[in-house]
Parts: structure tokens; C-alpha cells; sequence
């Protein structure tokens, strides 16, 4: 109960969107998965029962992973032999992402899928280092051009979340008693974001065009 709280009270509403995804498509996770920069996150308990074998790598080994690898030059990796990799939050802290596509198609059995999860209007985030941000135009053109078939793609957040994300980093930054009262506006602040649901904010001229970042899911 308390996990769930804090949960609530701290986490991004981006989190709490990727969380619901994660878990909606967990299905896709099957065989071998290779997960890289994924460090336990959130509420989404990864599905490691449920594959032949989770790889969990990393550009930095203080974070102990299985292997050490930049995604943009993955060596260690050979051909066709990963059936998932998963990419969530990756892709803003790498620095040649076509480099990166490539080697994700190179390393991906046919039929492998490719799941990633990118920020778009969210606050820079070094991780050691925060590089760019791609529309989903560009992105969903990158994969192509890459050789991948799209399978979902979902815009995270528009209008109202996006203003609510900056409210709550707003609120979490306060001091501790102001923080806690602030906290009543929570509730408030999920009910708005629904609003992003409706047909009057997806066929928004303006509003419409305020993405939080995006999911997709992409097969090779």
C-alpha cells in the first residue's frame, strides 16, 4: 500500500502511462529479450518467467548488467539471435540513433520485435547524457527506412498531460508542508488528463499537437 502510494504521489505521469503499456502488451515479450538501459522502474514487473532468457544490458557497468554494450555498436551481439529487445527510455540518452536502429535490426531474429518507449515534451534527463528529441513522424520514417514493420504506435500524453506533468514537478519541488496540501490536487490533475482521450483534444489543430513522447512496437 505504501509502494502504491508513493508510486502515485512521485511518479511522472509518462511512467504511469509506459507502466500501462508495458503490461498491455507483455504478451510480445517471448524467447530471448534483450533489455537494454532497462534498470527497474515503476510498478511493471518485466516478465522474466515468461521468456527463455532475459539479458538485462548496459553502457555502464555500475549498474551491473549481464553484458556491457552500446546500443549503437552492439559487437558482443550476433547476428539474429534475439527475438525482443526492449528499449524503454533509451533512445533520447543515445547519441547515433540510426547507428542504433541498424544494430537492432542486425541483431533481431525475423519476426523479432523491437519495443521502445521516448520522451518527446518532457524535462531533460541526463543518463550519463540526454541528446535529442525525435517527433513520432521521424521515428515511424527512421524504422522504416530501416526495415521495420510498425505494429503500435501511441502517442504518451498530449495537452492537458503534459501541462500536469510540469504541475506535479512543480508540486514535488515545494517544501515538505506545502508539498503534502498540494498533493489534494492530484486527483484533479488526473481527471484533466483524461480530457487527452476525447476526440475534441486528438483532432486539435493546437492542443492535439502536444505530445508527451511515444510507444511503438516494431517488427523486423
Amino acid at each position: 500500500m505504501i509502494k502504491k502510494l508513493k508510486y502515485y504521489l512521485r511518479s511522472t505521469y509518462r511512467r504511469r502511462r509506459i507502466d500501462y503499456l508495458l503490461k498491455k502488451y507483455a504478451l510480445n515479450y517471448q524467447g530471448i529479450v534483450l533489455d537494454i538501459g532497462g534498470r527497474s522502474r515503476g510498478m511493471f514487473q518485466k516478465p522474466k518467467k515468461n521468456v527463455i532468457k532475459w539479458i538485462f544490458a548496459d553502457i555502464e557497468l555500475k549498474h551491473k548488467p549481464d553484458i556491457r554494450l552500446d546500443v549503437a555498436d552492439m559487437q558482443p551481439i550476433d547476428n539474429e539471435t534475439i527475438d525482443v529487445i526492449n528499449a524503454i527510455e533509451l533512445f533520447e540518452h543515445v547519441e547515433k540513433i540510426n547507428e542504433g536502429i541498424s544494430e537492432c535490426y542486425r541483431v533481431l531474429k525475423p519476426d523479432g520485435k523491437l519495443i521502445l518507449s521516448i520522451p518527446f515534451l518532457y524535462p531533460v534527463h541526463a543518463d550519463p547524457y540526454d541528446f535529442q528529441r525525435w517527433t513520432l513522424t521521424k521515428w515511424l520514417d527512421t524504422l522504416k527506412k530501416n526495415g521495420f514493420t510498425i505494429e503500435i504506435s501511441e502517442i504518451n500524453g498530449r495537452f492537458f498531460t503534459v501541462k500536469n506533468e510540469m504541475n506535479k514537478a512543480l508540486i514535488l519541488s515545494l517544501p515538505v508542508i506545502i508539498r503534502h496540501i498540494a498533493y489534494l490536487f492530484l486527483p484533479f490533475f488526473d481527471l484533466i488528463n483524461k480530457l487527452d482521450n476525447t476526440k475534441w483534444i486528438k483532432n486539435h489543430k493546437k492542443l492535439g499537437n502536444f505530445h508527451g513522447g511515444y510507444f511503438i512496437i516494431v517488427r523486423k
